[in-house]
């Protein structure tokens, strides 16, 4: 008796397997060979530099460092360009950007000013400011 349910077991399955249709229908074939067991040598240490990766290593090495930050560690900035450049990572247009520099106010320069010429007159703590 078929169920018009579409969360039935068989639903379910039958989608899945459509998906996978159309996936491999769809997804372009790759230039890189696939192997069983990527190699993770130097993907440890955030601070030792991988060299190139592959779009799989990079893909690990992204799974491994996934508390580190791509500006800090080595290993996640190598993956996350590998990647970007294989094409399967996309990035955000706002994570292209850099940052603002933060422009002194002028009490600031004012303030560093009027210390700074004190400490150089008078001498004394303010150096430390």
């Amino acid at each position: 008796m078929p169920s018009n349910n579409p969360w039935s077991v068989q639903a379910i399955i039958d989608r899945i397997e459509r998906e996978n249709r159309q996936a491999a229908d769809t997804e372009p074939p790759s230039n890189e060979p696939a192997t069983v067991g990527y190699s993770v040598r130097g993907l440890w240490s955030c601070y030792s530099d991988p060299g190139e990766l592959t779009a799989a290593q990079a893909h690990i090495a992204m799974q491994l460092h996934l508390e580190c930050g791509v500006d800090t560690c080595l290993v996640r900035g190598r993956a996350r360009t590998a990647l970007v450049a294989s094409g399967r990572m996309i990035l955000d247009p706002r994570a292209a950007r850099t940052p603002p520099t933060a422009r002194r106010s002028l009490f600031t320069l004012l303030r560093a000013t009027v210390f700074g010429y004190s400490t150089l007159l008078f001498g004394g703590r303010h150096a430390l400011r």
